[in-house]
């Protein structure tokens, strides 16, 4: 007996270009008069028959049935899965009172590495840079988290003492970078690169506390200014547009008296 309702289709996450197994297992039935060659994979988007008993029908060399003598489980294997895997597959078997069929619905993740944060941070010297990088999407966690600056790799760089990497593995990994007491060298473009994901960045700027003031001084100050100068602006446009009036309203009172 095996699942004959589409419905109740078991469902399978493989990660992108990793390996899938479809499993289908035959239970509480006599074997004798069954016919184990009957027994097929098939893709459901487009109705190909993947395989049939023991044998791969398909030019995709990624495709391998698995099935050990004797055994009553006949597993479908798909290496380095790509995102088009994905979908309903169907594994059937013929008896002698008609075909019974079980579904498998194979999704493909893609895990998504990001730092929390804008694209850009900044920070004053002596305090502290602390960046947290998150995988997700992710069915097994990364094998490795590496951080850089620029091109330099941070993780063993034992020259610095001021320097912490803490990466929790799990559903969604969290690797966190703190770097006390930040220097104004430390500024720079800085990456974290999981075994699985695209790497994610982000720009730090270390500055002087009187450096960063006195960038948000100029930047009031320059909106003050061109505001200033709107207003004269405006303000001279009205004087022009009153100097015009005058000459009408003389006309018009030399109109009246005369």
């Amino acid at each position: 007996m095996i699942e004959d309702n589409e419905v109740k289709a078991e469902n399978v996450t493989v990660q992108l270009g990793t390996t899938g197994f479809l499993v289908c297992k035959v239970t509480g039935t006599d074997r004798v008069g069954l016919n184990w060659n009957q027994i097929s994979w098939i893709r459901r988007r487009d109705w190909h028959i993947l395989s049939s008993g023991s044998h791969t029908y398909t030019n995709d060399e990624r495709f391998t049935v698995l099935h050990a003598p004797g055994s009553n489980v006949w597993t479908m294997q798909i290496k380095f899965v790509q995102q088009r895997d994905s979908g309903l597959y169907e594994c059937q078997i013929s008896t002698a009172t008609g075909i019974m069929s079980h579904f498998v619905n194979l999704q493909v993740v893609v895990p998504e590495a990001f730092i929390l944060g804008s694209g850009e941070l900044h920070v004053d010297m002596g305090s502290t840079i602390n960046l947290v990088c998150i995988i997700e999407k992710s069915p097994t966690p990364p094998q490795y988290v590496f951080w850089q600056r620029n091109d330099h790799m941070i993780n063993y760089d034992d020259s610095r003492h001021d320097i912490t990497i803490e990466t929790t593995p799990g559903p969604r990994t969290h690797s966190r970078l703190i770097i006390r007491e930040p220097q104004i060298t430390d500024s720079g473009n800085y990456t974290c690169s999981a075994s699985n994901t695209e790497p994610a960045s982000i720009y730090v700027f270390v500055s002087k506390g009187d450096n960063t003031a006195a960038i948000s001084k100029r930047k009031v100050n320059s909106g003050i200014t061109s505001t200033s100068v709107a207003f004269n602006t405006c303000h001279s446009c009205i004087l022009i547009k009153f100097m015009y009036l005058i000459p009408s309203a003389v006309l018009t009172l030399l109109a009246i008296h005369s």
